[in-house]
Parts: C-alpha cells; structure tokens; sequence
C-alpha cells in the first residue's frame, strides 16, 4: 500500500494503483499531463485542502468489492442503459420502500424504546439515512445522469450546477457513499445485525426485515455506482472530443 502524502506524485499513483489514480481523476484535478505534479501542488492549484483529497484517496486503497456481489451481468449496458437501470432497480424501488421502513422504525420506537433505548437511536439514525439517501439520489439524477446521457446522445458535457465535468457530482457521490457505508454499519450494531428479540411481535420482525433490506440493497447500489457507473462515465468523458 502506498504511503500517501502531499509529496505523492501523480506517476507513483500511475504505478499500481489504478484504483487510487481513479479517484483523483474523478475530481476533475487531473485528467492528463505531466504526471511529476504531487497532490499538494493539485490541491493548492484548485484551492483545496489536501487533507480532503489524501482521505479519499485512502479509501479508495482500502476499498474492497463484498465478495458476494457479482455484478458482470451489467457490463455489457451501455452508460444510459446503467444509468436507466440505476434509476429503475434502486432509486424507484427506494422511494417506495422508503416511507414504509421510515413509519414502521418509528412505530417500534414508540413501542418499544422505553425498553430499549438503542431504538430511539435506530429510529434517528436511520431517519437521517432517509433524508440522505433522497437528496443523493435527487443529486445523481438533476446532475450526474443528465451528463452520462449527454455525452453518449450529443458527445458532449452539458454544463450542470455541478459544472462540466463528471468527477464533480462523482467526487459528492463518493463522499456519500461513504458515510453511508459507516451510518450501515451503526445500523447493524444497533440492531445486533439485524436480528429481531425472541420475543418479538410482528412489527417488530417487520421492521428488522425492511433494514436489512435497505442495507442489503444500499450495498448493491454503491457497489454498482462505485464500480461500474462512474469509471464507465469517467471513461467516457475522457474519449470525448477535447472541445466537448
């Protein structure tokens, strides 16, 4: 594992670490040029702080696909066709189970939280999950998917608020699914793994069901981003006309 710094040059990330290399691109800070420019003359260049940077870039060395995911089946789609199928498996399906899971957390909350305090802390948590998850999606969809279909239908990049490069709405999606990764985690650890008392009644059983779902299916929808959507749309722009 390389030993990340302000001094780490763009050739050294070029030197086996395509994952990490990746990411800085998917800034927008580098696309291509001469690779001997390290992160902090990036950062400053940009006016960022490279801590920012440099934390990303750790995740991204440490970054490992869950060895029960196998996603080959979609490699095949083209870019729109990943993003329409993003937008039908995931982001529908999520706006309809959403609400539910919402109400039914909040039911055994009120039920049962004087018994179990952690459910008052599930039912927080997973509110702000909630919240999050609709402005992520609203995010891809009024910026990130608007630009993946543009640049396949017209070859070109239109301008969105986030700009006219794709590694900016990627840079805000990866810093989501982060936080995502770690409020799932505090999730399973509230809910002992999503598992239910013995004593449990229906709603209850219920609601650990919706959970588990929504983390299992979460899992799914950032593996898919993170490992098909963005490198594809990052591919993609970079084989764009230089005046795109």
């Amino acid at each position: 594992m390389l030993n990340l710094s302000t001094e780490t040059s763009v050739a050294e990330l070029e030197d086996g670490y395509p994952a990490t290399l990746a990411t800085l691109k998917s800034t927008g800070m580098f696309s291509d040029g001469d690779t001997a420019v390290t992160i902090g003359e990036l950062c400053m260049g940009f006016g960022l702080h490279p801590q920012i940077i440099l934390d990303m870039l750790q995740r991204a060395q440490l970054r490992e696909a869950p060895s029960d995911i196998d996603i080959s089946d979609l490699e095949a789609l083209s870019l729109p066709d990943i993003v329409s199928h993003i937008e039908t498996v995931h982001h529908k399906t999520l706006r309809e189970k959403l609400p539910i899971a919402v109400e039914r957390v909040a039911q055994v909350a009120a039920a049962h939280g004087g018994n179990d305090a952690r459910l008052l802390e599930v039912k927080a948590l997973f509110e702000k999950m909630a919240v999050d998850m609709e402005n992520h999606m609203l995010h891809e969809e009024e910026a990130l998917f608007p630009m993946c279909r543009d640049m396949v239908e017209n070859g070109s990049v239109k301008p969105t608020r986030c700009g006219d490069k794709v590694g900016g709405p990627i840079l805000c999606m990866e810093n989501d699914h982060t936080q995502a990764k770690e409020e799932l985690a505090q999730l399973s650890q509230l809910t002992d793994g999503f598992t239910a008392p013995a004593s449990a009644c229906g709603t209850y059983l219920d609601m650990v069901e919706r959970l588990k779902d929504f983390a299992e299916d979460t899992k799914l929808h950032i593996h898919k981003e993170e490992n098909l959507l963005f490198p594809r749309a990052l591919e993609t722009q970079k084989a764009l006309p230089k005046s795109a």
